[in-house]
């Protein structure tokens, strides 16, 4: 299985082993049905058992725009699920972040792989480039998907057809490339504020929460919540001057009245960025979690992102930020007391206490394709949740079995359905799968299969 999504609440809690952000932010979008560009081939599930799949590109819907985005596949083995909602996340919180990936390069290779490939190389100029004249839309964006699988899922053979012989030597071309020059920095997010959750004392200044936009937004709009200006908080820079407007790099901090009873209270940030490619998008559909993606262009989108503050005159000051660890399989929570008492909560059937000034990490694992929710409490109203599906790792457990028959792709009479991936599974038996196929391009519409990629 591949990538993890943390969210709070509804928000995506974009971080992970090197975390790029600590609180709900950046793009939420949704997937629209159709391989745009592509071509069959076929991928080998088990020693000896080949399925089809479509490699090639396809579309998320920025949820509240008309903005189109336009991504491939980094987890082959998994669906992509029809009422998934994918938010917008770093590498650390997928498979990239697995070390022997890490060690590979595999997602520099890969971001490498998107910057010099198609769409953002048009077919054309990649045929210069490569030597290879006449490839087509359709052999680029196949050579681009299967190159990147090489690098996201390694272990996973693929095979061309003999009557996509350009769309074949592109792609040796392409990870030979990607071998020899793959070193890519990854993206920076749309839009974050660091770290998600701040406290302290009322009568202070409750800080600093940075603004990072990889965007190029001047002209971030920051502001609090009713919870907050109720309260009598502002929103100021360092030096106690009112701020609404921030940029990349601008320190933020709420003023809090001197003696405000204990209280809970939101900042949130709204800006117009470009989303850069090489961005990953991680998907979860009522606690399934539906097949990584990764952006292949860049454009402008709405974005936003939120922070909680916490205050109070006495007492424990609490504040939590969470991370998907990978490399451990758990969700980190990370908890910070500014205040002058000690602070204790339950969280994930564990019992902590922060001392005063203290921070304190807490580890609670996670089991692989399983959902889970965390939250953490604590005076003056202070709850956090983190939720979301533990999906890092890019072996299935659920391929069909080495007696299935080989599931065709029936030509469609209209576009075909988007949907990716190796095996049969999630609610469908084996016995059912020939009947029940629909072919597509990165997600499974109205049924809860392992996928393969097609077009429309």
């Amino acid at each position: 299985m591949l990538a993890s999504g943390l969210t709070v609440g509804a928000g995506l809690l974009a971080s992970g082993a090197a975390a790029a952000a600590d609180g709900p932010s950046g793009v939420t979008a949704k997937l629209e049905g159709g391989i745009r560009y592509g071509e069959k081939i076929e991928h080998e599930v088990r020693p000896g058992r080949w399925l089809p799949v479509t490699a090639g590109q396809f579309s998320l819907k920025v949820v509240g725009s008309d903005t189109t985005l336009q991504v491939y596949c980094i987890d082959l083995l998994n669906d992509t699920l029809k009422d998934a909602t994918y938010h917008e996340t770093d590498w650390a919180s997928t498979s990239l972040s697995q070390p022997e990936k890490v060690k590979a390069k595999a997602g520099p290779k890969i971001q490498w792989i998107l910057e010099h490939s198609f769409p953002n190389v048009d077919e054309v100029a990649l045929g210069k480039a490569s030597g290879i004249d006449g490839l087509t839309k359709d052999d680029a964006a196949a050579a681009t998907q299967i190159a990147i699988w090489h690098f996201s899922d390694p272990n996973v053979p693929t095979k061309q057809s003999d009557d996509h012989e350009k769309a074949k030597k592109f792609t040796d071309w392409l990870i030979a490339q990607a071998e020899a020059k793959g070193g890519a920095e990854e993206p920076k997010p749309s839009l974050a504020l660091n770290p998600g959750s701040v406290a302290g004392k009322s009568g202070d200044l409750v800080g600093p929460i940075t603004v990072t936009t990889g965007g190029g937004a001047d002209n971030v709009a920051v502001g609090l919540d009713k919870k907050g200006t109720d309260a009598g908080l502002t929103l100021v820079d360092k030096n106690g001057a009112p701020v609404k407007t921030a940029k990349n790099g601008s320190q933020l901090f709420a003023k809090v009245p001197a003696g405000a009873a204990a209280g809970t209270a939101t900042v949130t940030a709204d800006a117009t960025a470009t989303i850069n490619l090489g961005r990953a998008f991680v998907g979860d559909d009522n606690g399934k979690h539906s097949q990584t993606l990764i952006l292949a262009g860049s454009d402008k989108v709405k974005v936003n992102a939120l922070a909680t503050l916490a205050w109070a005159p006495k007492g424990p000051i609490p504040a939590a930020t969470a991370k998907v660890d990978c490399t451990q399989g758990a969700v980190v929570v990370t908890a910070s007391n500014k205040g002058d008492q000690d602070w204790t909560f339950t969280v994930g059937g564990k019992t902590v206490t922060v001392k005063p000034g203290a921070t304190q990490d807490v580890t609670l694992p996670v089991a692989e394709d399983t959902a889970y929710k965390f939250t953490v409490t604590g005076p003056g109203g202070f709850s956090q949740t983190f939720s979301g599906v533990l999906n890092c790792k890019t072996d299935s457990n659920t391929l069909p079995p080495t007696s299935a028959s080989p599931v065709p792709s029936p030509s469609p009479t209209g576009p075909e359905l988007a949907s990716t991936g190796g095996g049969m599974g999630t609610g469908v038996t084996a016995g059912l799968a020939g009947a029940l196929l629909v072919a597509g391009g990165a997600a499974v519409y109205g049924l809860r299969r392992r996928g393969r990629h097609s077009r429309s």
